[in-house]
């Protein structure tokens, strides 16, 4: 009976200890979201070397895209202007912009990688303006 006793005082006090070794949920920590197209959203400058039109510097600004979970939004991409954005499709550090005409000028076809801890994109994008095809490399960085 004395053995028993002591079995159930040590198998209680382990368990009450093991049990207390669990991490606390901290809720002041943020929660990743598991979205891989957040560490794009925010306001860039973008330098751009286009074979038709040169070197230039402007502002664009990602956004997600509401309706579809693996795109985003860009605006004044290839600085076709503010209200209109080109859309890419996200996969984890990577771009691709997929075909697509916006303000009379098409997309043929482009690929972006976040790099730099997230501070940078570097781009190769193949625009049409309907005359020419122009051959295009940018930097966005914040």
């Amino acid at each position: 009976m004395k053995t028993t006793l002591i079995y159930a005082t040590l198998i209680l006090t382990l368990s009450i200890t093991l049990y207390s070794c669990q991490p606390d949920n901290n809720s002041n920590t943020p929660q990743p979201t598991g979205d891989t197209r957040d560490k794009f959203v925010d306001t860039w400058s973008c330098q751009e070397q286009s074979k038709l039109n040169g070197n230039s510097s402007f502002m664009v600004n990602i956004s997600l895209n509401s309706n579809n979970s693996s795109q985003i939004n860009i605006s004044n991409f290839y600085q076709l202007g503010a209200s209109y954005k080109v859309y890419g499709i996200v996969a984890d550090n990577s771009v691709t912009l997929p075909n697509q005409t916006v303000n009379g000028f098409t997309v043929k076809s482009g690929s972006g990688n976040i790099t730099n801890n997230n501070n940078q994109i570097t781009w190769n994008y193949v625009i049409d303006d309907g005359a020419d095809l122009d051959t295009c490399t940018a930097v966005f960085s914040k």
